[in-house]
């Protein structure tokens, strides 16, 4: 029941790669547990870096193919993967563990089909998707972690929903930002609209102050939760890609 109150799985695609002038590799990746995930993998040519994406909430990764395409211009390739229960992806999440799980699954596919190094992968996670990249970046240092539109933590945010949040139905779903950042062994950009309507602008700026240097903080004027590209136009894009070439 918590959890499904807590997870929006979409799954019906709503662009193709090739809808978009993208070529991409189909991705097969098994979890620890067993379950198989979908994703895509888009190659830039003479890439020496690669993005691994992790969407937010109410998402699967066909909404995020213009992002690819714009970092795949960018000369970095791409791995795009959905969570189990979103997209083509199996199972369902049962806990906030399934997430670093499934995480954990990508990453070792990229790192041992595609051979990137941890040093040339650049985390990125949306809204939700900022629990399995801080989880990944304390555990070890990579290029650069970004986080669009972070919360603090799931308790912080069944308060503002709910008006309440009771322990007991959150043991299974701890999702603590806020704690966690303070242990990342990875460069960190955090960017945000100031008029974001689902996670408050100040959990980003919480979570900035908490963060270890190296950092920046990307604020985006008057962004929502989901406009934020619109918003900020190309800087949406060059901001995170200059942040992360410089490490």
């Amino acid at each position: 029941m918590i959890a499904s109150m807590i997870f929006f799985p979409v799954k019906d695609f709503s662009l193709k790669p090739e809808s978009i002038g993208l070529v991409s590799e189909d991705v097969s990746v098994k979890t620890e547990d067993g379950v198989k995930l979908h994703g895509w993998f888009f190659s830039a040519q003479n890439s020496q870096s690669c993005l691994l994406l992790f969407h937010g909430n109410a998402d699967n990764i066909s909404i995020r193919l213009p992002k690819a395409k714009a970092w795949v211009k960018r000369g970095v390739s791409v791995l795009l993967i959905d969570y189990r229960g979103y997209g083509r992806s199996e199972g369902e999440i049962k806990s906030s563990a399934d997430l670093t799980k499934d995480a954990k699954a990508a990453l070792e596919w990229l790192k041992n089909k595609k051979k990137y190094s941890p040093a040339q992968i650049i985390l990125y996670g949306e809204s939700m998707g900022s629990v399995p990249v801080i989880e990944l970046a304390v555990a070890e240092k990579f290029k650069a972690a970004i986080l669009e539109s972070p919360f603090t933590s799931l308790k912080d945010m069944a308060k503002l929903l709910y008006g309440m949040a009771p322990d007991i139905l959150l043991k299974d779903f701890e999702m603590n930002n806020e704690e966690k950042i303070t242990r990342l062994k990875t460069p960190v950009l955090i960017l945000q609209g100031t008029n974001d309507e689902v996670v408050p602008f100040s959990m980003g700026q919480r979570l900035f102050k908490k963060a270890p240097e190296p950092k920046s903080f990307f604020e985006i004027k008057n962004g929502l939760h989901n406009d934020l590209a619109e918003k900020a136009g190309e800087d949406y894009y060059t901001k995170p890609h200059q942040f992360a070439s410089q490490y």
